[in-house]
């Protein structure tokens, strides 16, 4: 019986299952160490659910904030490793005034004729943007895009150092309680109930896996996101008042 009817009805989950454990029998017979193409948080967390895969498996993007991420394949603890094969390139507007956003990036780059799956975080910068990319399609980005929207751009390799870090602003909120709903309601003004609802869409995400878990309760340092509303770090519990709410505090990006 194929092993991935366990964990997932949809055909474009297996087929994934199905590569995976295939990247994992290659690494095997190799006795080396393997990569995936990048993945989004979703496919992430349903690989982490594989019990076949279980201890096989861990996931890179580049850096620690990294919402895309390569599965990282290692059954041989003695063979070196030389990382993840993934570039960072730097992209610059040649215009001073050029504003460039996210979809400008991605749109520019998928009509080079490269696939979402070789491009992993896009972050963007004052003068330009940052890309993480498979290291095969790097020189052909390198060598083909000239324009971002509207405007000419040059690029060049980049480095970890190079990417900003983020802004954060403190806010104290109220909950009722440290779930998971509760929370997101608060800090994206949402109502519980919708909150509820967003959760069990999958479109939130704990320190970058989907958690579709209402309840869950947070206990401080996670990071929550909700796609479309933005990201915020929960700091944790500060205090409780007389009627049974608590204070707690967020930083958001």
């Amino acid at each position: 019986m194929d092993f991935t009817s366990k964990y997932t009805d949809d055909a474009q989950e297996k087929l994934l299952l199905r590569k995976t454990a295939d990247i994992i029998s290659r690494s095997e017979r190799t006795y080396s160490v393997l990569y995936s193409h990048f993945l989004t948080p979703a496919e992430q967390l349903l690989l982490g659910r594989v019990d076949e895969f279980m201890g096989k498996i861990s996931f890179e993007g580049g850096y620690e904030e990294a919402e895309r991420r390569m599965c990282r394949v290692r059954t041989d603890e003695y063979q070196p490793d030389e990382g993840a094969p993934m570039e960072l390139l730097g992209i610059s507007a040649t215009a001073p005034d050029a504003e460039i956003n996210h979809r400008d990036v991605l749109g520019s780059l998928m009509g080079l004729g490269i696939k979402r799956e070789m491009i992993g975080d896009i972050i963007i910068t004052e003068k330009g943007a940052l890309v993480f990319c498979d290291s095969t399609v790097s020189s052909y980005i390198e060598m083909n895009l000239e324009r971002i929207g509207r405007y000419r751009v040059s690029i060049k390799p980049s480095e970890l150092s190079d990417i900003p870090e983020p802004e954060m602003k403190k806010v104290s909120i109220n909950i009722s309680s440290p779930r998971l709903d509760s929370i997101c309601a608060e800090c994206f003004g949402l109502s519980r109930t919708k909150a509820a609802e967003a959760i069990k869409k999958g479109l939130v995400s704990i320190n970058w896996q989907i958690c579709d878990n209402v309840s869950r309760e947070l206990t401080g340092g996670e990071r929550i996101s909700l796609r479309g509303k933005g990201k915020v770090r929960f700091s944790g519990i500060t205090g409780k008042s007389k009627k049974g709410r608590l204070f707690a505090q967020i930083e958001k990006y």
